[in-house]
Parts: structure tokens; sequence; C-alpha cells
């Protein structure tokens, strides 16, 4: 099969960013990016009709795109090759550290669902209207099963990846407060509307009447919940934004002047990258596979081109914003440029530029970074 100049280039990148994979690995992983990118979409059919002029036929495309995902028991030539995506998430991090130009990250943790047929638990990182996975774990859907053990496992497998000196803020729905602070990462954890909490000095009281009514917030140190067993010392934030049901009453263990009042909402971002995954974006919702493994091996697919697309794009968009062509921004700027109104998602300008390269067979971009918005 002739192989394009583009993807030998992704091999040298996965080299380098995922040495845990085999030279076969990267070679697959490049064959499935690439054609996810210039499909516009990750399903298979898609990227092997997009892969279809470098192969001798429509078979040997889906075959080889099918048998990546397998392991090596499974495939028409049996032999002992295995991808364990686990070991990838460390370096997917790692990958994005090097790329960041702050010291402060944002995890959100959630879960997404394909029907009823898989649950993936998601450790993303949020970046400017939407996110990165960086680690997740794919359970049977529609069945009952614990979920906090699998995501102890993650974090626990991504806390080497960050430097010790970086501030990294969790985004989470309840849980994991102890986990999370083990690795000297910091939860900023939502909590129940009818939750109780004792300002330092003062008696213990509903959360939620610590502010007079919408419109309002309140910050302040003490201590949450009522029962010894589960008390949480921390700082609390109470924020009711005017036109809202109800308050987001959010727990962390930073100071009251370390902490941002909007912080929470950075976790709706997670919401956005998964659209990217599915119908804006991968098209991921259309696949018809069940086996968790071989949709946990898919993800990195769509990890990677998704975290690719991202790079690429805010070199694109800050070139604007600053009035320059892309080619001519070699360095991130110094400070994020103001976009005041971004009328096209930071994902979508990204796979526009991808697609356009690589359609025109110029090489991508070997210079790229991340730098988040204040």
């Amino acid at each position: 099969m002739r192989v394009p100049p583009e993807c030998y280039q992704l091999i040298d990148e996965f080299e380098q960013r995922l040495p845990v994979l085999s030279a076969a690995q990267r070679r697959g992983l490049a064959w499935w990016v690439w054609g996810a990118v210039a499909a516009g979409s990750a399903c298979q059919d898609a990227v092997a009709m997009a892969l279809r002029p470098f192969f001798s036929s429509c078979h040997a495309v889906r075959q080889y795109l099918r048998e990546w995902l397998y392991d090596g028991q499974d495939r028409a030539a049996k032999c002992d090759t295995r991808l364990d995506i686990d070991h990838c998430f460390v370096w997917l991090l790692r990958w994005v550290v090097a790329l960041w130009r702050t010291s402060h990250l944002a995890l959100a943790i959630d879960a997404t669902t394909l029907q009823n047929r898989v649950t993936v638990l998601t450790v993303a990182v949020v970046y400017r209207g939407c996110a990165i996975p960086v680690a997740w774990c794919v359970l049977p859907g529609n069945r009952k099963g614990p979920w906090i053990e699998p995501i102890v496992a993650l974090i626990a497998t991504l806390a080497p990846a960050v430097p010790p000196t970086w501030t990294v803020l969790v985004l989470t729905d309840r849980g994991l407060w102890s986990q999370i602070r083990a690795v000297g990462w910091h939860p900023v954890m939502r909590i129940r509307p009818d939750a109780t909490f004792a300002p330092l000095g003062q008696k213990r009281q509903r959360a939620v009447d610590l502010i007079p009514g919408p419109g309002h917030a309140w910050v302040g140190a003490g201590t949450a919940f009522k029962h010894r067993e589960v008390r949480r010392r921390g700082t609390l934030a109470v924020v009711w934004e005017d036109g809202q049901a109800e308050p987001w009453i959010v727990l962390t263990d930073l100071a009251p002047d370390q902490l941002g009042l909007a912080w929470y909402g950075l976790r709706v971002w997670v919401e956005m990258g998964f659209r990217a995954l599915k119908s804006m974006g991968w098209q991921w919702e259309r696949t018809r596979r069940t086996d968790c493994e071989r949709v946990s091996r898919h993800w990195l697919v769509l990890a990677v081109a998704t975290l690719l697309a991202l790079a690429v794009g805010t070199r694109d968009e800050d070139a604007e914003a600053l009035g320059r062509p892309p080619a001519g921004l070699r360095t991130a700027p110094a400070v994020p440029p103001q976009h005041p109104h971004r009328s096209i998602s930071l994902f979508r300008r990204g796979v526009q530029v991808l697609c356009w390269r690589l359609l025109r067979q110029r090489r991508l971009w070997s210079t790229h970074w991340l730098l988040p918005e204040a």
C-alpha cells in the first residue's frame, strides 16, 4: 500500500508522544486518524472510503482498520500482539502537558453513553469550549456496576503526567474528594442543593441560605455536611445567576481567595467535547461496536484526533486574533488573544485546517500549542 507523506509525519509524532505503542500500532493509528480527518468522521466505513485509494481493495482497507482494534488472537493471522489502552493514558496527558502554555490545568470527570450498549467513564482536559479525553473506562451499558473504582484507577494512572508544581482542578459531581486530594490535585465538587455548611465562627445552616436569592454569590471557608464521617473542611461557593432555577453549590479545598466563582462552569465544556466525539465531529454514535475493549481502542483514535484538531485550531485562531497568517505564527503568544465571540468552534476550525492540509498534500504544522484562556 502507498503511504502518504502526512501519515509518516503522524507516525513520527506518535513515536515521540506515544512510545508505548509498537511500530505497527503507530502506523495503524496514523491511518485511522488520517482517514478520520479526511472523511470528517471516525466511523469505520467512512474512514475506509477515505483510505481506499491507498489500498488494493475496499475489503483490504476495511480489514486492516478492523484488525487494528482486535487482540492478536482475534485476527485473521493470529499473533500475541495486544494494545493495552490503559498504558496510553499517562502519555496522552503528557502530550497535552507538553503543549500546554500555563501551569493551571482543569480536568472534568463525566460519563457518556452509546444508547444502551456501552457507557464510557471519562477524564478529560477542558479547553476553550471543548474537551480532550485523556483517560476512559468502557463498561457495558444499561447495567448496574461500580463507577468509583474505575475512576479512582484513572486518576492514579494520570497523576505522574503532571508536574507537582502545577495547579490541577478536578471538576466532578460529588464523591472522589479524598482520592483527588491524595494525588495533590484540587477537587471542585458540586454538592446537593440541600447540603448544610458551617462557615468559620458561625452556626451550621443550609448552604442555599447563605445568599438572599438570584443575582448573588457567596464564598467562604468552613465545614460542609453534618455527619462526622463525611465532614469536609474546605471552601464553599454558592453562585445563583439571574434566570437560573437554582444556584450552583461548589466545594473545594482551595482557599477562598484562590477560587474563581465561574470555574465549575468549565465542566460544561466536557459536554461539548462529547458532542465533538459524536454528532458534531467524529460521529462515534454511529458505531455498532459493543465489545468494550474494541470501543476503548477506537476511543484512542477519537482522543488523538481531537487533540490534534484543538492544537492546530489554536494556532489558527490565535493567528486570526492577532491579524497574522497562521504560517507566520510559529510560537505561542505570551498571553491568550482575546476572542470576544467565537463564531466557529475551535474543534471545527482545527478539523477544517487539518483536512485542507491533508487533502492538498501539505505538511502538517510542526509547531502547535494549547494556550488556555484566562
